[in-house]
């Protein structure tokens, strides 16, 4: 079965002519990968090649999907023959800045790809609801620009700059602001969100509306028919600019939405198990004309966010961002980002209430819900896990474990506090320790302080999701009994 499918894999390349786009779709699958050993000047096929055996992914572990995508894909001579250089690893910068450079074997195709949401980096994202440009942003641009000086870039060599979610929005970020803009060809962001009011109205002033129109009509949008990133923000590229791929995943399985290993998926039915399967091809799924009932709600929900004032918008988005984080084990942004108790008020006040009215109420929503069916995605999922892919029970756990956590800490202040008052008068003029004890004291209360601040809003975040969810079990419930008795 494997050698038959190589075998098909190879006619369809040959007789096929690969898009860029398509072309950088794989790159931009590629850099999931997250390989750091590749050497400068290996080919793409030779790189798939020494993950054969690897356990992560020629062997079926974590990345086998996107392994799976690259090894069929490698098979076209246009993709396999790529050789892969410039990796921002080794080049200094940061581990939320994933790329690097891709040229084909007579120079003339440059790629340059940026990866999705790197480790820290979701707090960045929410600033990019708010502010003209993040600190991760200006990162690519400054990657960009020196790989291209390095590269000796020409306007003879055709310049493609691309990225997959966050790295969809660095490479429109790149083609925006970089001063290289003659050498950019075209930028393709694969699910990537748009930008703030403050970022655009920069562009606009500072280039005008020739000179703001000369860079966007390079950038075209490549986004799964269900995503629910890319609608994030306000969009600079023009609908008519925008392709929508067809994303088959498992209802249950919602992050598949906007993972773009699916967009080079088929949902084939397993006889052995008797469920359908998603199986992996080299080749890209076929465009639909619109975007399916998740992609219509979440943009809905989007420009309700941003019809938020700023002040709100950004405390609601710094909470989301900050809570995706902690489901990776990250309490902090990758440049300190942490979320405050505004944040937390916003949200609750204004966060939590709009995604309940939206899902609920508008007919996005509720069109979403009733896709899903009695027996669909919403009796095993939580409404939070629909929105935020947070964990109400385990944010919950969190938090009382950091206020626990912060009861010892205050409690080891006032045993430190209580030995220093021990210490006879005589000696507390006179000698530094008392004041070093009094001092140390000072800080752990502080720090206690803190800790059951934010075990607080962990657990008031819990609360208020279990509240809503509750209400929302009971509303999707009478809709899927009145739709039953309508239909």
């Amino acid at each position: 079965m494997e050698g038959r499918r190589g075998t098909i894999g190879e006619e369809q390349a040959r007789k096929e002519q690969i898009s860029e786009s398509e072309i950088s779709m794989v790159l931009d699958t590629f850099m999931y990968l997250d390989y750091k050993e590749a050497a400068d000047g290996e080919t793409l096929k030779q790189i798939v090649e020494e993950l054969a055996g690897h356990p992560d992914y020629g062997g079926g572990g974590i990345h086998y999907g996107e392994y799976t995508v690259l090894r069929e894909a490698v098979r076209a001579e246009e993709i396999g023959s790529l050789e892969i250089g410039y990796q921002s690893v080794n080049m200094g910068y940061d581990v939320g800045t994933a790329a690097c450079t891709f040229t084909s074997p007579d120079k003339e195709m440059v790629y340059v790809v940026y990866r999705g949401t790197g480790d820290g980096e979701w707090p960045d994202n929410g600033l990019g609801m708010t502010e003209a440009s993040t600190v991760q942003q200006e990162q690519a641009l400054a990657y960009f620009e020196e790989a291209v000086t390095a590269m000796g870039v020409s306007e003879e060599q055709r310049l493609v700059v691309t990225g997959h979610s966050k790295g969809g929005n660095k490479a429109q970020f790149v083609t925006m602001e970089t001063k290289y803009d003659s050498l950019v060809d075209v930028c393709y962001s694969v699910d990537g969100q748009g930008f703030s009011e403050a970022a655009i109205t920069g562009w606009q002033q500072e280039y005008g509306a020739e000179g703001f129109h000369k860079r966007t009509e390079k950038i075209y949008g490549i986004y799964g028919e269900n995503d629910y990133v890319s609608v994030l923000g306000n969009s600079i590229i023009d609908e008519e600019r925008v392709r929508y791929i067809q994303t088959p995943v498992n209802k249950e399985n919602f992050a598949g939405y906007h993972d773009i290993k699916y967009m080079f998926a088929t949902l084939e039915y397993d006889e052995s198990s008797g469920e359908y399967v998603n199986v992996f091809h080299g080749r890209k799924n076929s465009e639909v004309t619109e975007r399916g009932k998740l992609g219509e709600y979440a943009a809905v929900l989007s420009a309700q966010m941003m019809d938020l004032p700023v002040e709100q918008r950004d405390g609601c988005a710094a909470v989301v961002m900050q809570l995706m984080e902690m489901t990776r084990g990250t309490h902090e942004g990758i440049n300190g980002e942490r979320i405050t108790l505004k944040d937390v008020g916003d949200f609750l006040r204004y966060g939590i209430p709009m995604i309940a009215d939206s899902l609920l109420r508008g007919d996005k929503g509720r069109e979403l819900l009733l896709s899903f069916g009695k027996n669909g995605y919403l009796e095993s999922c939580s409404l939070v896990n629909i929105q935020l892919k947070a964990d109400a029970d385990l944010l919950l756990q969190s938090g009382n474990v950091q206020k626990q956590r912060a009861a010892e800490v205050r409690r080891y202040a006032e045993e430190i506090q209580g030995e220093a008052e021990r210490i006879p008068g005589y000696l507390k003029g006179g000698t530094a320790i008392y004041h070093q004890m009094k001092l140390a004291a000072a800080r752990l209360d502080r720090l206690g302080e803190r800790l059951q601040s934010l075990g607080e809003q962990k657990t008031e975040i819990a609360r208020r999701y279990k509240m809503w969810e509750s209400k929302a079990v009971e509303e999707v419930q009478s809709m899927i009994d009145f739709s039953a008795v309508i239909g």
